[in-house]
């Protein structure tokens, strides 16, 4: 099956106005027009028509945020001609596409007041795509519609999150995640988001019905029928395989399993081998849905009902380099025989080439395998500048026995952070002088209202062959870690995670405000951004009471790279063109006083 590629063109219809939404009459199955087309950028609800054969039962379709709700009736998707034949009256109601689960859900639960006015029923059933399903528990238990939803049939659903959203939190790397043709959503479907404030707030709430919840998670991302969206799901789902295991692409199997809920398919079930859109459509998940509502009684097997004790560990054997950064070469581990780096790029096509430390000579790279947006190249050589003709992320994956393990110690309010760093070897040498170091950027609230953050540098202290870092003195908020550990000549490891800080429930239900913590008011600016031959630094809150200011450099890993003072002066303004001359080109982060931060490129 392939999705349909049309001209756009309008379709007569009824528009209707109902408080956030737009209401669209559509005609019967058959008579819908491939080139229809509704409202794309307003809440809508659209109805479908009566079947001759009304059952008196109402099903939901309600979109995730790959699409909007018209593919869920359009482009050769069953589900509403399979529902109209069996006498269900089918209504598909787009919330937003990236307002996130609370905004979502709280749109679908007024959908759901007017959609069981308007036919006159006690409730509805859900069948929900992706984050749909997150949407559909939010207005459920946030919102108060448990008593108006009778089921919730959850195709692809991350309700667990998905580490491609992880990704999204980097402003470096969220081209990447643009790949997919996801959005701003991202905020909410994080893995760290969904374990720290989604999971523990609604698992545990009174309102939460978990019997009420079928779960179809798909593991085919190699194997999905559309091919339109084949480039983005086989490039995703390979990044998600060696983090997150058996995926569709988007949704990790793992990921879908809501705790209490029932799931369909079992990991790796070969009845499943379709793709995160594959799974949205009626010809892989209706007879699983029909079958299910013909017969309630039968029992599927049982999701957990508790976390997975390894949701708050994440390993890595690898690190992590970005194109626009000369300065990082792609290193062999001491004693590592070789290493493979496995590649996502912005071009679908690209070519690779690089040249040993020390020479100037390309020498053009031969990959071991190559996809659209994926290439994987066998590493045997030392130190090595790689050079693309697209923008790219390498996850440089070594061989030599060494793994960083970061676990979030949760605590009521502010988890603590710990790293591992481990080897197959006892007693290795290569672990000495570890450092292990930290950039986060505040992304959103506890809520997911977003934020626009600087980065900070935070540094891990060692204990007892552990390393530390204390969160306490952090703004509530969640935020986006790029962990790094290195022993300089011997190794180096990169995470990409996150964490919350702060009171969910309060954040939750504002039954309590919360006591504002004193922000700072010194800030302190790079014009222009984007530095080549001229740079001023222009300070803001940074009392003239010492005679030097201290600036230190670093690159984007959090390694300190340079350290120089400059004059203090008045007018607040300075000109560090001179200091910044000589760094290779690529994203760098600036000092001052061991205090603020401020991100900065050099060309």
């Amino acid at each position: 099956m392939k999705l349909k590629i049309t001209l756009i063109t309008l379709f007569t219809s009824t528009l209707l106005f109902a408080q956030s939404f737009t209401e669209v009459q559509l005609p019967k199955p058959d008579q819908l027009n491939p080139f229809f087309i509704g409202p794309l950028f307003k809440s809508t609800i659209h109805y479908g028509v009566t079947p001759p054969n009304y059952n008196g039962k109402v099903i939901l379709f309600n979109h995730g945020y790959i699409d909007l709700n018209q593919s869920q009736f359009l482009f050769d998707n069953s589900f509403y001609q399979e529902t109209f034949d069996e006498g269900y009256q089918a209504v598909f109601v787009a919330t937003t596409r990236g307002g996130g689960i609370w905004v979502n859900g709280e749109l679908l639960a007024e959908s759901i007041d007017i959609i069981t006015q308007k036919y006159n029923v006690s409730d509805v059933t859900i069948i929900a795509h992706s984050n749909g399903g997150k949407a559909a528990e939010a207005a459920m238990i946030q919102y108060g519609q448990k008593n108006k939803v009778s089921q919730v049939f959850a195709l692809g659903t991350p309700y667990w999150g998905t580490y491609l959203a992880d990704i999204s939190q980097m402003p470096w790397l969220n081209w990447a995640w643009r790949l997919t043709g996801l959005n701003e959503g991202a905020r909410t479907s994080t893995t760290y988001y969904c374990r720290d404030v989604v999971r523990p707030y609604l698992d545990n709430n009174s309102n939460n019905e978990p019997d009420k919840f079928i779960i179809l998670g798909a593991s085919g991302y190699f194997t999905g029928s559309n091919l339109l969206a084949r480039a983005a799901f086989t490039v995703t789902g390979g990044i998600l395989l060696p983090v997150q295991g058996a995926n569709d692409g988007v949704a990790p199997y793992s990921s879908t399993l809501r705790p209490g809920g029932e799931y369909v398919f079992r990991k790796n079930d070969y009845r499943a081998f379709f793709d995160h859109l594959d799974v949205s459509f009626g010809q892989f998940s209706w007879p699983y849905v029909k079958s299910y509502l013909e017969n309630r009684s039968q029992r599927s097997l049982k999701s957990p009902n508790t976390a997975k004790s390894d949701n708050h560990i994440t390993t890595s054997n690898y690190y992590i380099i970005h194109s626009e950064n000369e300065y990082e070469n792609i290193v062999l581990d001491k004693n590592s025989k070789f290493a493979v780096a496995e590649m996502i790029h912005e071009n679908p096509k690209a070519e690779f080439s690089s040249s040993i430390e020390g020479q100037k000579q390309l020498k053009a790279l031969t990959p071991q395998k190559q996809e659209n947006h994926k290439t994987i190249i066998a590493i045997t050589k030392g130190s090595q500048q790689l050079e693309s003709d697209s923008r790219f992320a390498a996850f440089v994956k070594q061989n030599n026995g060494i793994m960083m393990k970061l676990e979030h110690q949760p605590t009521k309010l502010y988890p603590q952070l710990k790293v591992d760093i481990t080897s197959a070897r006892k007693n290795d040498q290569l672990l000495l002088n570890t450092e292990v170091r930290g950039v986060i950027i505040k992304t959103s609230e506890i809520d997911g209202t977003p934020q626009e953050n600087e980065p900070q540098l935070i540094n891990f202290n060692e204990k007892n062959g552990s390393f530390y870092f204390d969160t306490k003195k952090l703004e509530d908020g969640v935020y986006s870690l790029f962990l790094n550990s290195e022993s300089d000549g011997n190794f180096k490891r990169s995470i990409i995670s996150g964490f919350v800080v702060g009171d969910i429930h309060k954040s939750l239900t504002n039954t309590d405000e919360t006591i504002p913590r004193v922000k700072s008011e010194k800030s302190l600016k790079i014009t222009p951004n984007s530095v080549k031959n001229y740079a001023i630094l222009t300070l803001q809150g940074y009392a003239n009471n010492s005679d030097q200011l201290k600036i230190s450099v670093y690159e984007i890993s959090g390694k300190k790279i340079k350290d120089f003072e400059i004059p203090t002066q008045q007018n607040s303004q300075y000109d560090i063109s001179k200091n910044l001359q000589y760094l290779s080109g690529g994203i760098y982060l600036l000092q001052v006083n061991n205090e603020k931060t401020v991100k900065f490129v050099k060309e």
